[in-house]
């Protein structure tokens, strides 16, 4: 069941760069929490595009991040460890040598009928290049991306 979220930021949208197993799991309702190294700068509810990065290199849906969380490491992994789809290890490997992480609470994900691969999206007009972790894109191309999907 869709909810429709209000207050969605009207000007820009982020994608997050994924690992594939990461994309997936978020687009079948698994994973609903993304932890980051880097606190992304938006105003939430924002909606947000997945990339799933090599070998797939593709947008596979699209998701709405609901809170950005700022946490010491102890209760990021308690509070949003289950979510993560990590492992402990994976989570201790992933944050080493830094003490906070951010947490990105997902609602709503949504896979795009089709995916829309790499070399598509660097053939539109200015050229789509993915994210090493997140990018903002302005809500007209973000848009313009969704539709490539339909």
């Amino acid at each position: 069941m869709t909810v429709e979220v209000q207050g969605l930021d009207p000007d820009r949208m982020i994608v997050l760069s994924l690992k594939p197993r990461f994309a997936e799991a978020i687009l079948a309702g698994v994973k609903t929490v993304e932890l980051r190294r880097t606190e992304p700068k938006i105003v939430v509810p924002t909606r947000a595009l997945l990339y799933a990065a090599s070998p797939v290199r593709a947008l596979l849906g699209t998701c709405i991040i609901t809170s950005v969380q700022p946490l010491d490491l102890v209760t990021l992994w308690r509070e949003h460890g289950s979510g993560s789809g990590l492992l402990y290890h994976e989570f201790q490997r992933y944050y080493e040598g830094v003490h906070v992480g951010t947490a990105l609470t997902l609602i709503q994900p949504c896979a795009f009928s089709r995916r829309i691969p790499l070399q598509d999206l660097r053939a539109r007009p200015k050229g789509f290049r993915p994210p090493q972790s997140f990018a903002y894109v302005d809500t007209k191309t973000g848009d313009r991306l969704i539709r490539m999907a339909a």
